[in-house]
């Protein structure tokens, strides 16, 4: 078996430990995104009472414009299939992750700049300038690794 990283087996890139944790790990926090996603869209205002919102908050996530949930769903599916990739070890990774990025930032440049998304986030406001900042790592990542 051959353990030294950056080979390659059967035309794929071996991963190496910590591209096995990494993956896993952004693949769960997908996973979470991807039913608060479809929760949303599908049932909207019924879940976002459901998971403790106030009336000002529903009033504003229901009403974010179409191209800002654009950006979201780039975002949470391009994280998600970005993360699958790096399981599968796909060079496509990298490009789903910057896809996923890119809508992290129009996504934040509705939210955190455009509208008063700051206030309806709360305490959480900064949490997608956290998830933009580890997909752009990702993205790094798999550049490094998926040759």
């Amino acid at each position: 078996m051959n353990n030294q990283i950056g080979t390659r087996v059967s035309g794929r890139s071996v991963l190496p430990w910590h591209g096995w944790v990494l993956s896993g790990l952004f693949l769960l926090y997908s996973i979470a995104a991807t039913y608060d996603y479809i929760m949303s869209v599908s049932v909207g205002q019924s879940y976002y009472r459901a998971s403790g919102m106030t009336e000002a908050q529903i009033n504003y996530f229901s009403n974010v414009p179409d191209w800002a949930v654009v950006g979201w769903t780039l975002s949470v599916f391009g994280g998600l299939l970005g993360s699958l990739a790096l399981l599968f070890r796909m060079r496509a990774a990298s490009t789903l992750f910057a896809f996923s990025l890119l809508g992290s930032l129009g996504y934040i440049l509705y939210t955190l700049v455009l509208s008063a998304g700051r206030e309806a986030m709360g305490g959480l406001w900064f949490m997608p300038f956290v998830v933009a900042a580890l997909t752009c790592l990702m993205i790094f990542y798999c550049r490094r690794w998926l040759k």
